[in-house]
């Protein structure tokens, strides 16, 4: 007990120490502004925040302009390290998550929060946006604000795309706005049905954040503007060719056809060699790269092409765990994708095959790692080169069997 009490007192201290030192740097940093901000003089807690989620600084930035420490529903992705769950669990107290896989310990822990009279902050998304607009939300998360009954606000987090996107490793100073906005005061939602209060929610939630740089005409400046962006567009529109893309700087081109596009500082990719293509946002690609993934599948479905692999990558390391359970490697060879299944090889003539129709929980973990669950176990596929693409795999399986990367 004496122990716990001492945990506690230190957490408190060094949210404290947290609030008046990286609080600071966070709003220098992103150059960030909050809207209604004066919504906390009057609410008192408990309260849930559900903001649109863009960028893995979210939770912090969401924290800033909120009065109260915020207990934040994690994914258990990261908190697998003896390190992590001591500063996230015993000192933060977050509430871990499997990410795309129903869990009903998380709602429990949330309950329990909620009658003590606390704040809680759950991404309605699940992941943060890969180009920059809100897509859709978990049902489950309707769900959970019916049965909690308590009031609802969304901050919607404007900017944040453009300043650090997913895939990038740079952050791109221009304009970061937090706009904080309750929804529903907490009685009323008794009389509603979980269908509206998603409709509601997915209303609230979206944005686009290109069509936010349009309205404000704001510039993200850097040196540094499309590198990694290979991690989530990985088709080129003018061979069509896959897995050929390269950034370097602010420089993004194709290495099968030649294509060669500038990151500008409004974010949009702008050729230098084909005026017949046009200047495209990363949404604008993104969009069409999944048309054309799908087309591609679709192709390969009616000509019955089961063994000829849709993607593929060498020297993956794939490791095996649970939840919060450290990882273990188990085989380190090529990762290959086919229409049916997933199959890891290594040079000793090993292989590891699992049946798509078998896995559950599909995601892509921050900016490249793949993991699914299978037959109870956690598999995830660490890339060596960083700027593979964990995300053309979640394109596949989305289309194939989205089931699988969903919650309900």
């Amino acid at each position: 007990m004496a122990k716990e009490k001492t945990t506690r007192k230190f957490s408190a201290t060094l949210y404290i120490l947290l609030r008046l030192t990286f609080i600071p740097y966070l709003i220098v940093k992103y150059r960030i502004k909050g809207e209604n901000k004066k919504l906390f003089k009057t609410l008192k807690p408990p309260f849930i925040l559900i903001p649109n989620h863009v960028s893995m600084f979210d939770p912090p930035m969401v924290n800033i302009f909120v009065p109260h420490r915020v207990h934040f529903v994690m994914s258990d992705a990261n908190l697998r390290s003896k390190l992590a769950q001591w500063a996230y669990l015993r000192l933060c107290n977050v509430i871990p998550k499997t990410k795309a896989v129903s869990d009903s310990a998380a709602v429990r822990k949330i309950v329990q929060l909620v009658r003590r009279k606390r704040v809680i902050c759950v991404f309605g998304e699940g992941r943060s946006s890969w180009d920059g607009v809100t897509h859709d939300i978990f049902f489950s998360t309707a769900k959970l604000v019916k049965i909690l009954k308590i009031p609802v606000v969304v901050p919607l987090i404007q900017g944040g795309y453009l300043t650090h996107p997913r895939w990038g490793t740079s952050v791109r100073p221009g304009r970061l706005v937090i706009r904080y906005k309750k929804i529903y005061d907490g009685p009323e939602l008794a009389g509603l049905r979980p269908e509206d209060i998603y409709r509601r929610l997915l209303k609230e939630m979206w944005h686009d954040d290109y069509q936010y740089q349009r309205h404000t005409g704001l510039t993200f400046k850097t040196k540094k503007g499309a590198e990694y962006l290979e991690r989530v567009i990985f088709c080129c529109p003018v061979c069509h060719n896959r897995e050929c893309l390269r950034s370097e700087g602010n420089q993004f081109y194709c290495t099968s056809c030649g294509f060669e596009t500038t990151w500008t500082p409004q974010g949009y990719l702008q050729p230098q060699n084909r005026q017949d293509q046009p200047t495209r946002s990363v949404t604008e690609w993104v969009t069409w790269q999944k048309q054309e993934c799908d087309r591609k599948i679709d192709q390969m479905l009616e000509q019955h092409q089961l063994n000829e692999p849709i993607f593929s990558d060498n020297d993956v390391i794939l490791k095996i765990g649970y939840k919060l359970q450290p990882l273990k490697e188990i085989m380190r060879g090529t990762m290959l994708l086919y229409l049916d299944r997933f199959v890891v090889n290594n040079s000793k003539g090993e292989a590891i095959t699992f049946p798509i129709a078998d896995v559950e929980g599909v995601q892509v973990l921050l900016a490249n790692r793949f993991e699914f669950y299978y037959q109870g176990s956690l598999y995830k596929f660490e890339f060596s080169n960083p700027r593979c693409s964990g995300y053309k795999y979640m394109c596949v399986i989305q289309k194939i069997a989205p089931e699988k990367t969903e919650l309900e």
